[in-house]
């Protein structure tokens, strides 16, 4: 097959999409955004081969939707990215797999050696999801956790098997958050609960408290908060003091917010600011770190979700304020991206509720830069619901009202989950 000609070309090459995969998704997409448009075979081998004049408005918006780039760079030349960065960036990194995938396989089972190597990847995934793209992290993952399963395969010996657990344990509530990031919620509550399996395997309590609050956190997300207050509730008593209770304790206070239970959601932010006092010392979530670590950015973002939630405009702004400020303090390479913009959303629906719209928009222009390939699903809900916010009667008529939910609107158009559905996952 010769070059791309244009950028569609070149995606629909790289995504395994034939003509007629482009029709039926074309049709679909269409549907799902209430446009009448249509297309024939004839018209997408024209577009991919950049032999045909721009596409109507609405065609232009389902292609923009679904590729999550603007209609001119579709229908323009296809991407070259650096030839001598690129090469020199994958022969590192593909060096450094087959390294470590061959000295995994010349190790004995019983040599220390190979779980060293597993540690170690585990423990720079869980700081790599702070950093990387959702679906970066999920193939790179899910070779991870099939590496685990095959050293199970190999040794008999109780600690090492136990080691191994644990990282299986790891890498699957890291998968957990991955998947819920592209928006699958089902597949990341099974990712959770596997978590949680492996950590009763072994009895480790810090990976049962880790899973659990992933849990908690779906479940609030999927509308749920009854039953993410009961897991959070269960999950407590057992949690080893600091980070895992800190962790907790904050995702409880989401979901009670949502249950409209005020004081017990001060209750619940100054246990977790307590157990924050205690932390340090967990021999996972605060050795390993990343994604397993809980801080005070993080108890923050909980905090203004919280009083979001609680319609509580004032108290919203300062918990949001604050989070925006940690986050801002941590050093990029080890900032959590995605955690730092969810504040972001939260500070413009605190100054929403005070009717600050200026200053909603002013919070909201960094995550509005996000492109489509880091719009998460939690983004995206925050965003749902600060739209409906601006669409109450309290702002009705207001021009910066209409302008800020047209913005969401086109935001969320192309988040992550939708521009994800044609492309394979790995399993």
């Amino acid at each position: 097959m010769g070059q791309p000609r244009t950028r569609l070309e070149q995606l629909t090459t790289q995504r395994g999409i034939s003509t007629s995969d482009f029709v039926r998704e074309f049709s679909r997409r269409a549907d799902e955004l209430g446009l009448a448009a249509g297309i024939s075979r004839s018209a997408v081998k024209r577009w991919v081969q950049g032999a045909s004049g721009p596409p109507r408005v609405p065609a232009r918006r389902i292609l923009e939707t679904w590729f999550g780039e603007p209609a001119s760079v579709l229908l323009g030349p296809p991407r070259i990215d650096s030839p001598t960065a690129a090469t020199e960036k994958d022969l590192a990194v593909n060096a450094a797999h087959e390294s470590v995938n061959h000295a995994l396989d010349a190790a004995s089972a019983l040599d220390p050696s190979a779980l060293e190597h597993l540690h170690a990847a585990a423990g720079n995934a869980a700081c790599a999801y702070y950093v990387t793209p959702p679906l970066d992290m999920l193939t790179d993952l899910v070779l991870l956790r099939d590496t685990i399963y095959q050293q199970l395969d190999r040794t008999h010996k109780p600690l090492q098997q136990a080691e191994l657990y644990l990282l299986a344990g790891q890498v699957c509530g890291l998968l957990s958050s991955v998947t819920w990031d592209l928006g699958l919620v089902e597949a990341a509550e099974e990712q959770a609960r596997a978590a949680y399996t492996y950590g009763s395997v072994i009895d480790h309590p810090s990976l049962q408290a880790w899973a659990r609050a992933l849990q908690v956190t779906l479940a609030f997300w999927s509308g749920h908060p009854r039953r993410a207050h009961a897991i959070a509730t269960a999950a407590l008593p057992t949690a080893p003091t600091g980070t895992a209770r800190a962790r907790l304790h904050s995702v409880n206070a989401r979901a009670l917010a949502l249950l409209g239970a005020r004081g017990e959601v001060r209750s619940e932010l100054d246990a977790a600011t307590d157990q924050l006092d205690q932390a340090g010392g967990d021999t996972l979530l605060d050795a390993v770190g990343g994604e397993l670590s809980f801080d005070r950015p993080r108890r923050a973002l909980c905090a203004g979700a919280a009083y979001v939630a609680l319609g509580d405009g004032d108290q919203a702004e300062r918990e949001a304020s604050e989070a925006v400020d940690l986050f801002g303090q941590i050093p990029a390479e080890q900032r959590w991206a995605l955690g730092a913009l969810g504040a972001q959303v939260d500070l413009g629906a605190a100054r929403t509720l005070r009717d600050d719209l200026a200053g909603a928009q002013a919070a909201l222009q960094p995550v509005f830069d996000l492109p489509a390939t880091r719009r998460t699903e939690a983004i995206a809900l925050r965003l749902h619901a600060l739209a409906r916010m601006l669409g109450t009667a309290r702002y009705r008529g207001a021009v910066e009202a209409l302008q800020l939910g047209a913005a969401i609107e086109d935001f969320t158009a192309v988040s992550l989950s939708r521009t994800t559905g044609m492309r394979a996952l790995p399993k």
